[in-house]
C-alpha cells in the first residue's frame, strides 16, 4: 500500500476515543465453545482444502496446534467485541481457510477468537496501541490456559500465528512456555509476518534457537515476505520485549527461514516438490475492502493459484524473503499490489508449510 492509501486508510480507521475513554468489550469466557474460532469438533474453514484428494484429519491426531489469527478488524474502536455478524469474524474465518488449514491432517487444531486491536493500534503514536494489543494479549494467554487444561491433555503442540498473532505468540512462548514444563512438549511455533529483531532474539528467546534446520524442534521460524528488492515503507513499529514495548525500526535485520529450504542462508531457492501455493476464492466477496462492518455471508472455498512457479532468497541485509519469477509478476498486476506480499505470507508457501509441519512432527515424536 503507498503511503497515500495507508494514510486515507488510517484516517478512515482510526478510533474515535482514546483507550481510556472507550467501553472495553466484555472479557471472553473460553469454557463457552462459541469464543473459539475452530476446535475439532467445529466443522468449519480450518478443514477446507484446495484438493480434496489431499488427507484430512480433523481429529484424534497425537499433535495440537494452538493458532492466533491476524488482524481482521478495521473498526474505529480499540478493541473487537468478537460479534461473528461483523466483518472482522468473516476475515477470521478466511484465515482459518487460507492459513491453518495447511495443518488439517496432522494436527488437532484450536484457534480462539479473541479482542483482537484493531488495524490502527500499530500506527498510533501514543500508548493507546500498545493498551488495544495488552487487552488483545490477555484474551490469548487466558484462551492458552483453558486449552492447556481442558483439550491438551498433555499433548506435544504446536504454536502458529501470523502477524497480529505473531507478535502475541512471540509474548506467549516468553511467558508461558519458555523454561517451563510445557517446554518438554512445544515442538516448535511457526511466528509468521511479525518481525523479530536479531539483536533481541537471543534476551526474547535465550532457551528456544530459531529454527536452522527443516526438523529442528522446541525453536521458533519465522519469515516476512516482499517481492525482490522491495523494503518495508514505515520507519518504525512496536515491538513486546519482558521489558515492555519498544519502537522498532523496520529497516533493521530481522530473524527468517527460508520455508522452500527451512534454512537460513542467502540463496535462491526454486519451489521444491512439495510446493503449492493457495488462494481464497469466493466470487461474491470483494478482498480489497477494509471497512465493509457486517459479514457478508458470501461462499467461500480454497483452490490452488493458477500459477505456481517462483523462487526465494533472505535479503542479506534486512532479512526479509524476498520473491520473483512468473507467480509474483502475475501478482504484480493486481490493483491493490505494494510490493509487500505480508498478507501472502502463508499462502504462498502452503504446501510447504503443510509438508514441514509433518517433518517436525515426526522428527520431535
Amino acid at each position: 500500500m503507498d503511503e497515500g492509501k495507508l494514510y486515507k486508510l488510517l484516517e478512515e480507521v482510526k478510533p474515535d476515543n482514546s483507550f481510556e475513554n472507550s467501553l472495553t468489550p466484555a472479557t471472553p469466557d473460553y469454557s463457552n465453545l462459541d469464543n473459539w474460532a475452530a476446535y475439532p469438533e467445529k466443522n468449519a474453514q480450518q478443514f477446507y482444502l484446495p484438493d480434496q484428494n489431499l488427507t484430512l484429519n480433523k481429529s484424534k491426531n497425537d499433535v495440537d496446534v494452538f493458532y492466533i489469527h491476524p488482524t481482521g478488524f478495521f473498526e474505529k474502536v480499540w478493541n473487537s467485541n468478537m460479534d461473528k455478524s461483523r466483518s472482522a469474524y468473516e476475515r477470521t474465518e478466511m484465515m482459518l481457510g487460507n492459513q491453518v488449514s495447511a495443518f488439517n491432517n496432522t494436527c488437532n487444531i484450536y484457534a480462539p477468537e479473541y479482542r483482537q486491536a484493531t488495524y490502527y493500534s500499530f500506527f498510533a503514536k501514543d500508548t493507546d496501541g500498545t493498551k488495544a494489543l495488552d487487552l488483545a494479549y490477555k484474551d490469548i494467554e487466558s484462551s492458552f490456559d483453558y486449552f492447556l487444561e481442558n483439550f491438551n491433555n498433555n499433548k506435544p503442540f504446536i504454536i502458529m500465528g501470523h502477524s497480529q498473532g505473531a507478535l502475541h505468540s512471540h509474548r506467549l512462548i516468553a511467558n508461558k512456555i519458555q523454561g517451563t514444563e510445557l517446554q518438554k512438549r512445544f515442538i516448535c511455533a511457526y511466528a509468521i509476518g511479525y518481525m523479530i529483531p536479531e539483536k533481541h532474539y537471543a534476551s526474547m528467546f535465550p532457551l528456544i534457537p530459531q529454527s536452522q534446520s527443516p526438523i529442528d524442534t522446541n525453536c521458533i521460524i519465522s519469515w516476512s515476505t516482499v517481492v525482490e528488492g522491495f523494503k518495508r515503507e514505515r520507519e518504525r513499529t512496536v515491538f513486546w520485549q519482558p521489558s515492555g514495548w519498544s519502537l522498532e525500526l523496520m529497516k533493521q535485520k530481522i530473524v527468517s527461514t527460508n520455508p522452500f529450504s527451512w534454512k537460513n542462508d542467502n540463496n535462491w531457492v526454486d519451489a521444491p516438490s512439495c510446493h503449492s501455493s493457495v488462494i481464497t476464492k469466493s466470487p461474491n466477496f470483494d478482498f480489497a475492502d477494509r471497512l465493509s462492518l457486517h459479514h457478508s455471508g458470501a461462499k467461500k472455498s480454497l483452490a490452488y493459484a493458477r500459477e505456481q512457479s517462483f523462487s526465494t532468497r533472505i535479503n542479506p541485509d534486512n532479512g526479509l524473503i524476498e520473491t520473483k519469477g512468473p507467480l509474483v509478476e502475475k501478482m504484480k498486476k493486481m490493483t491493490t499490489f505494494t510490493g509487500d506480499l505480508h498478507s501472502y505470507d502463508v499462502m504462498l508457501f502452503w504446501g510447504c508449510l503443510r509438508e514441514n509441519i509433518k517433518d517436525r512432527i515426526n522428527a520431535f515424536l
